[in-house]
């Protein structure tokens, strides 16, 4: 193997199939980067067992193609440090030589031959969206996802289409979040539960590309899969009974009042500092045109703000309590 490319174009691409490796691990070999030099272009892996990504980039002259795995942090820590623009690497026999015109690094590399088979992508069920529309999905859904893992089945975010809509959902229990997004009729009706780790990566790559790039999701039963042009991660499903949310979810209500988003966080925010010394408790008082934010610890104080609302239904007074966090 040998080419020459940008030294910021391999760093960035490294650090997006990087998402995948893991440095703890009881299979050594997923600690490196997979590497494969065709005669077109190059192509890097990363793969956990759980989550694979794959991405292919461009490479400035190419003189002899190869395959091989090389420490993943090593790697990536060598090309942070690289100041120049072009470099070369060349691959013969364990080693591998990376070069600029005043650095030169000799490192330790493998063999792919005991590298796992990457995973093929199954046929199932596709949804074309923007990158914008699925961040804004995982955004405001992964945030209530449970690390518990006695529940695996809320351990990431239920993916579903009903009707003409996208729908993720994800609770630990004590909280749902749920936000749709329109995608027009689909032939087949899906529901899958997909890790927390694929969707926070998946955030992390998108953050990469332009808002308007759209992403082709596959669905089948034991895989979901997130595809750019030269991008894709693939993910395992969580098998089991994703919770009926629906029954939580409240048909109609007697009172309904609109308050400022923005000022009813920051007072939460300052509640919080005192709510943090009696487990986080922040009781709201709905009373007439207005509503009164209070915290109580004895070991530090007391807190108490008032915020005018719109009352949209209803003109009960209404206390309730919650983990302000």
């Amino acid at each position: 193997m040998k080419f020459t490319c940008k030294s910021s174009d391999l760093q960035k691409s490294v650090g997006v199939v990087e998402k995948a490796i893991s440095s703890r691990t009881n299979l050594p070999i997923l600690e490196n980067v997979y590497l494969e030099l065709t005669e077109q272009h190059l192509i890097l892996r990363g793969h956990d067992l759980e989550i694979g990504v794959e991405h292919v980039m461009t490479v400035n002259t190419i003189e002899a193609t190869g395959k091989v795995l090389v420490k993943s942090k090593t790697f990536s820590s060598i090309l942070a440090k690289l100041g120049h623009d072009e470099l070369s690497i060349e691959v013969k026999d364990s080693k591998m030589v990376i070069s600029t015109p005043n650095v030169d690094f000799d490192i330790l590399c493998m063999s792919s031959d005991e590298y796992p088979v990457f995973p093929q992508i199954e046929s199932g069920i596709t949804v074309v969206k923007r990158i914008e529309d699925i961040s804004d999905l995982i955004k405001h859904t992964l945030f209530s996802a449970s690390f518990d893992e006695t529940k695996h089945f809320l351990n990431g975010v239920l993916m579903k289409n009903e009707d003409d809509y996208l729908y993720f959902v994800a609770t630990d229990g004590y909280r749902l979040a749920l936000k749709r997004a329109e995608v027009g009729v689909l032939d087949q009706q899906f529901s899958v539960i997909v890790p927390y780790k694929a969707m926070n990566e998946w955030s992390k790559i998108a953050q990469g590309y332009s808002a308007e790039t759209e992403v082709e999701l596959t669905i089948s039963e034991n895989q979901v899969v997130f595809k750019l042009d030269d991008t894709i991660l693939l993910s395992r499903v969580i098998k089991g009974q994703f919770p009926d949310y629906k029954q939580v979810l409240p048909k109609e209500t007697d009172n309904q009042v609109m308050v400022s988003r923005r000022q009813l966080l920051d007072a939460s925010e300052r509640a919080s500092i005192i709510a943090s010394a009696s487990n986080n408790v922040v009781r709201f008082s709905f009373d007439g045109d207005d509503v009164d934010i209070v915290a109580n610890a004895p070991t530090m104080g007391d807190f108490k703000e008032r915020l005018n609302l719109v009352r949209n239904k209803g003109d009960e007074s209404v206390k309730i309590a919650f983990n302000v966090r």
